[in-house]
């Protein structure tokens, strides 16, 4: 065994000491050793009793300086910030069990990997408080003002993007990963007892990519999120603050049927692809006397046109979004 000297930083402490460079690789367990003041004295590539787990997150070779971590350690301030958020719906207890619980999900010896927080359900609650935020200056009087009809349309897109970030499966994948993905040889193999015979491979392409859009697209997560994770009462609170008038072309104009709150959810996934996909916004009549925003649209059909109205946006969207975040973190316990 050759041992040459390595530099070890262990939570901010230093330590230098002789050790086998060829157990140290990005992800390896080694375990410390500490003194009664709680100082770093030993590092080995075996366990002892004793002696503490860490991993390797970093090497910088040309000086053999070696970072280790024992995972994922939340900042002390995250916690509070999403009880300042949500704390109108969710208790303090209930946000703790639940960040407790994601943190334990972070792999020590893979915590190296950017995928390995970025696809922890942490990342994900973490978006939608900086979406938050960037709703909360968007809505400060000198920046409405200046956006003028382009605000209101731009703070909604902003909300509904977080319905199907909220409603996306906690082990969600790309579909190239999913394609390849071990432990998700199950779903791939129901896809295929699914897919018709003869089918060539742009067929076959396409019935696998239409499967995994079933169970990991983002119109399934945005209709999960309001079918799943929204209590039916703010889902009702949202869907009536939408109006859908349906009347028949000129000279009959006979009212037609009122919509459903089916095709109202469909008009909210809609509204957030137009905006994403057309660069299409609905500009906002602006906030009457005493009254929050409404928007007013109407579409000219073949045989129909509609006249489109929602009421208390951005501020119903703003709840929903808060609720939902709250109720993601309570599912989750």
């Amino acid at each position: 065994m050759k041992t040459d000297y390595v530099g070890f930083d262990v939570e901010g402490k230093s330590l230098r000491i002789k050790f086998d460079r060829a157990f140290l690789r990005l992800g390896s367990v080694v375990y410390v050793e500490f003194s009664t003041e709680q100082e770093p004295i030993a590092v080995s590539s075996q366990e002892r009793l004793g002696a503490v787990p860490y991993s390797v997150k970093w090497i910088a070779p040309s000086e053999w300086y070696v970072q280790l971590t024992q995972g994922l350690k939340l900042s002390p301030d995250f916690p509070q910030r999403i009880q300042d958020e949500i704390g109108a719906y969710i208790s303090r207890s209930d946000i703790d069990a639940a960040l407790a619980r994601f943190a334990s999900c972070v792999r020590m010896e893979h915590f190296y990997k950017t995928n390995e927080v970025a696809k922890n359900p942490l990342t994900l609650i973490y978006t939608v408080l900086e979406r938050l935020d960037v709703c909360s200056r968007i809505k400060q009087p000198e920046v409405e003002k200046a956006l003028f009809t382009y605000h209101e349309p731009l703070v909604s897109y902003l909300y509904l993007t977080c319905f199907d970030r909220l409603g996306q499966p906690a082990d969600w994948e790309t579909f190239g990963d999913w394609l390849v993905s071990s432990s998700k040889m199950a779903e791939r193999e129901t896809a295929l007892t699914k897919i018709s015979a003869g089918l060539d491979q742009v067929g076959l392409a396409a019935a696998l990519h239409s499967h995994y859009n079933t169970l990991y697209g983002v119109r399934s997560s945005f209709f999960r999120f309001l079918g799943e994770i929204i209590p039916p009462d703010v889902r009702r609170e949202l869907l009536d603050s939408i109006e859908i008038h349906r009347l028949k072309n000129p000279p009959d104009l006979a009212d037609l049927a009122s919509a459903t709150d089916e095709e109202k959810e469909k008009y909210l996934f809609k509204r957030r692809n137009d905006y994403t996909h057309k660069a299409d916004f609905k500009p906002s009549a602006g906030p009457p006397q005493g009254r929050s925003h409404s928007n007013h649209v109407q579409e000219f059909h073949a045989e129909y046109w509609t006249d489109t109205s929602t009421n208390d946006w951005p501020e119903i969207l703003n709840k929903v979004v808060r609720v939902g975040l709250a109720r993601y973190l309570l599912l989750a316990k």
